[in-house]
């Protein structure tokens, strides 16, 4: 118990000495990997600290964050970008008091107005200025022109990877892009659904090698999260296991996850505005696609 409590005290410390709300990404390249559950759990531990977090689930189409809580938000993203609701009038509350902005059901409609919703977004955004400790972003699968714009606008980045070849090639293409448009970006690496520890560091070393090797950078090691049933239980039943297994292996390594992710220092840049100024911005960029 006193081991959790200084560890506790310890990363309260670090986050209080930001003077600024840490934008965090966590993304995947491909899905199915274990962002979603990540990205649940690392919010909701940051609120066990008394935290004020947002969770955004940023697959704008086809978002599961709430999915994934058993939450049944009665608006969506898709209510903000019609105009028939506000970005207030969203955000539901999750475990721990967290804020969730939940995205929309597959709409065909807003597929071809990823543009406008950014920029909704970032109108509302404007008004409501939340005060928060740390954004958390669950951004959509793929590399899509709105999932590097919310990277983009991130101040540290977590890709998850599976030994899967599929995972791996598309983690790397997720790290080459983001490298080429920002290259100060911290960038952290979780190995999930390994059979063991060596595995996960093998996996690790193996992806940062080819950063260093083609991309002239480095990559943190956020941690190794094995194959476990209890894990795959914890999806299927809609529990955040932080919550209810809080002492099992896989949640050791979020909540050294968190600690490490605050220590990592910011970039250097001058922030211009809030999250969704950022993105709004940065989604004009040329990302070697047309708009559909």
């Amino acid at each position: 118990m006193t081991e959790v409590v200084n560890h506790a005290l310890t990363l309260n410390q670090l986050i209080q000495e930001k003077s600024t709300c840490e934008i965090i990404a966590i993304t995947s390249g491909k899905g199915g990997v274990g962002k979603t559950f990540l990205s649940i759990n690392f919010a909701i531990y940051l609120a066990q600290l008394k935290k004020k977090i947002l969770l955004l689930d940023a697959d704008i189409h086809l978002g599961n964050v709430d999915l994934f809580l058993g939450l049944r938000p009665r608006y969506t993203v898709k209510d903000v970008i019609v105009g028939e609701k506000e970005i207030e009038d969203i955000i539901i509350k999750g475990p721990e008091n967290i804020d969730i902005i939940p995205a929309s059901d597959a709409v065909k409609d807003l597929i071809t107005r990823e543009k406008d919703t950014l920029r909704k977004f970032n109108q509302a955004y404007r008004r409501f200025n939340p005060d928060y400790d740390a954004i958390i972003i669950d951004t959509g699968a793929g590399i899509s022109r709105t999932v590097l714009a919310f990277l983009l606008g991130a101040d540290k980045i977590i890709v998850v990877v599976t030994p899967d070849p599929a995972s791996i090639t598309d983690a790397y293409s997720i790290m080459k892009i983001v490298t080429q448009f920002n290259p100060d970006v911290p960038l952290t690496l979780v190995t999930n659904m390994v059979r063991n520890e060596e595995e996960g560091q093998s996996l690790f070393n193996k992806m940062n090698l080819m950063t260093e090797r083609f991309l002239q950078r480095s990559i943190y090691h956020g941690g190794s999260i094995l194959e476990s049933p209890i894990v795959a239980e914890s999806v299927k039943k809609q529990i955040a296991m932080m919550l209810h297994q809080p002492n099992t292996a896989p949640m050791h390594v979020v909540r050294n996850l968190v600690r490490k992710m605050f220590r990592i220092p910011m970039p250097e840049v001058k922030r211009k505005g809030g999250l969704f100024d950022r993105i709004i911005n940065l989604s004009d960029l040329n990302l070697g696609e047309e708009d559909e």
